[in-house]
């Protein structure tokens, strides 16, 4: 005999035996199903016996929240969710809304690591900030020991100029710390001592000063208006009396009435050293009155004599190349002021 079917309840009142299945999310890239499926009872309908009408399957409300892959539904307020398994929550790094969380040390660690030249160029500043006080400490005791001040001076190359005028005139300046020496300053005072040429200043380490002196080479004695006499080196500068000794000296005189002995006397050695070697070895002796009347005496291999007027130190080559020319010509004056129109008489 067939059970008759029982009413289904209402809805919302008592349980039910057949419990609304849990919504769930569909797949990602399939279409959402309009409905959720019903839950199949684990144990199979007996044989022979009518299975009892279910009931309906409550509607569902949609939710608001939708995505690109589908629509999500959730049951109404009257369905029960009794053993619904509950999402697990988004690991922290996966949160969009709240940021990657990232450990202090390990982001410390990384920015360490990953920029290493920050390292190298806190050793490169405390290097050179070693060194510059290395440096600064040598430097000081370079410029404050006493055992670095100047207490000697030694001059080199003298023959007939005075060491000690060469030291007196060294010492103006060589004094204080040997590392703040003032060689350009020195050596224009050695150099205005007469007879000095050039001069060299050098250190000498630990506590002295090295003078070296050239002298200048006497060529002629000049003998003033007034009777005095000088020694003149080839650039006309007055040297001490000590330099004629032993030099072959040019006698140079200045005729009266002068009214430029020092024009006279420096047109005079500039003739002397323009020169060539056979006139110069022939020149006896040189006068002027002034920078344009410059006269020479010959001596001839014959043994007789002839006077150039030479006037001013202009074209001297031209000049030197018609006196010898005319050497052999009658006459004892050659006058060659004028070198393109010579004059013999």
């Amino acid at each position: 005999m067939a059970r008759r079917p029982s009413a289904p309840r209402p809805r919302g009142t008592g349980r039910s035996s057949a419990r609304p299945t849990p919504p769930r999310t569909a797949p990602q890239g399939t279409a959402p199903q309009g409905t959720a499926r019903r839950r199949r009872t684990s144990s199979p309908t007996p044989a022979g016996v009518a299975t009892p009408p279910t009931a309906p399957a409550p509607r569902q409300a949609k939710s608001s929240a939708s995505t690109a892959e589908g629509t999500l539904t959730r049951p109404t307020q009257g369905s029960r969710s009794v053993g619904r398994p509950r999402p697990e929550p988004a690991p922290a790094e996966e949160t969009p809304a709240r940021g990657r969380v990232v450990e202090a040390a390990d982001r410390f660690r990384e920015l360490v690591t990953g920029r290493p030249w920050r390292r190298r160029r806190r050793q490169m500043i405390a290097s050179l900030a070693g060194l510059a006080l290395v440096l600064g400490a040598a430097l000081a005791a370079a410029v404050f020991l006493p055992a670095l001040q100047i207490a000697r001076i030694d001059v080199q190359g003298t023959g007939y100029v005075d060491p000690a005028a060469v030291e007196q005139a060294a010492a103006q300046q060589a004094h204080g710390p040997l590392l703040l020496l003032p060689a350009h300053q020195i050596r224009a005072d050695v150099e205005a001592v007469p007879g000095v040429s050039t001069a060299e200043v050098e250190r000498s380490w630990p506590d002295g000063v090295v003078v070296t002196v050239t002298e200048g080479t006497p060529v002629a004695q000049l003998k003033r208006s007034n009777g005095t006499t000088a020694i003149l080196d080839s650039t006309g500068e007055e040297l001490p009396e000590a330099a004629a000794d032993g030099a072959s000296l040019m006698p140079l005189a200045i005729t009266t009435p002068s009214a430029d002995p020092e024009g006279a006397a420096a047109a005079m050695i500039a003739v002397l050293e323009t020169l060539p070697d056979p006139l110069r070895g022939a020149t006896t002796e040189i006068t002027a009155s002034s920078d344009a009347d410059v006269t020479l005496t010959l001596q001839l291999e014959d043994g007789g004599t002839k006077t150039v007027v030479w006037g001013d130190a202009e074209d001297a080559a031209l000049k030197a190349d018609v006196v010898q020319a005319l050497l052999g010509e009658p006459g004892s004056v050659i006058d060659v002021s004028s070198p393109v129109a010579p004059v013999t008489r």
